[in-house]
């Protein structure tokens, strides 16, 4: 049984390190424009949080076409607690 749940906290250990390396090596922060997925990576909040969000215009988007795209930059200052007005 031991030997069980140290295989579950290696593999979590994993998934932790994995999901940190996808934000630590700036992959996501050398994109220009980001899509949904890459905002869930960066803030963790899940796909239905982002969407209604946007939907109460607290995230700053922008929509072209019926796609989402948001700027990292605006994003990132929206983390650290600016303002937004849409």
């Amino acid at each position: 049984m031991i030997e069980k749940s140290n295989l579950d906290y290696k593999e979590g250990q994993k998934y932790y390190n994995s999901e940190v390396s996808e934000l630590g090596s700036d992959r996501i922060f050398n994109k220009l424009i980001w899509v949904i997925d890459d905002v869930c990576r960066a803030t963790t909040y899940k796909k239905g949080t982002i969407y209604n969000l946007v939907s109460s215009g607290s995230i700053p988007y922008r929509k072209r076409r019926g796609k989402l795209f948001f700027i990292p930059s605006e994003i990132l200052a929206w983390v650290k607690g600016a303002t937004h007005e849409q």
